[in-house]
Order: structure tokens, then sequence, then C-alpha cells
């Protein structure tokens, strides 16, 4: 009767011993040091220096882009 039957799906729950050895933050899957810059201890200078622009261009626009909403709103 067994042979018959339906296998399900079933979830594989993590091993509780394999969690304790991993260290992230859960902020990311990487294995280092956590920190929010995305900056990894030993990263190459220009590796960092393209974070740093890239989040600086990234404020830069969304500043930009909320101050010409508030125009555009204050305008009507």
């Amino acid at each position: 009767m067994s042979d018959n039957m339906k296998k399900l799906p079933v979830i594989q729950r993590p091993d509780p011993e394999e969690k304790e050895k991993v260290s992230t933050c859960g902020g990311c899957d990487s294995k280092g040091n956590c920190n929010h810059w995305g900056i990894r201890p030993g990263s190459e200078k220009e590796e960092v220096y393209r974070n740093v622009l890239i989040y600086l261009t990234m404020g830069i626009v969304i500043i930009i882009t909320a101050l010409l909403i508030k125009a555009l709103i204050s305008s009507f």
C-alpha cells in the first residue's frame, strides 16, 4: 500500500549545530564581519572607493529627486 501513496515535499529544518557555526548578523549571507557599508575587512581600495561612490551617488539622486518633487507639489 505504501507503494501507491504519493510523497509530499517536506521543508528541511536546519541542523541547530550547523546554525551555531555560522557567524552572520542576519542582514546578509556573508560569513565575514557584519557592517552596513558592504566593505569587508581586507577589501581592495578600488572596491571601497566604488562602494562609497555608489552610496554618495544614490544619496545625491534621492535628495535631488525629493527637492524636485517638493518643488513640483508646492507649485500647485
